[in-house]
């Protein structure tokens, strides 16, 4: 498996996530001209907590494993959940569903145009 690095200069969105009462600014980028998901990014915990380690670790973490050709659902499927109703279990889950969501979102303008 090879990792595919997204080029210096690249298109990305910025978007929010509410999750237990937070909001977060997650930016997405994106590999030039085939619209993958190739990295991803998150505000909105306390600079210097735990949380916002965490969360810059979880992110280069989920970064890479799109880099290396996981598919965004894939990552979404594999995340604890609470309960029937499916919720994420944890921030990173709620990431991993967010980047699922925008990946199905632009596949499927991608598809009607």
């Amino acid at each position: 498996m090879t990792r595919t690095r997204l080029p210096n200069r690249r298109l990305n969105e910025t978007l929010e996530l509410m999750f237990n009462d937070t909001r977060y600014a997650v930016t997405v980028g994106y590999y030039p001209g085939i619209n993958c998901i190739g990295e991803v990014f998150t505000h909105g915990a306390k600079v210097g907590s735990n949380m916002d380690a965490i969360l810059d670790d979880a992110c280069v973490a989920l970064s890479m494993l799109l880099q290396y050709g996981v598919e965004p659902a894939g990552l979404a499927a594999g995340m604890g959940r609470l309960g029937d109703a499916g919720a994420p279990a944890s921030i990173i889950g709620a990431l991993a569903d967010l980047v699922a969501g925008k990946a199905d979102d632009r596949m499927a303008a991608v598809g009607a145009s």
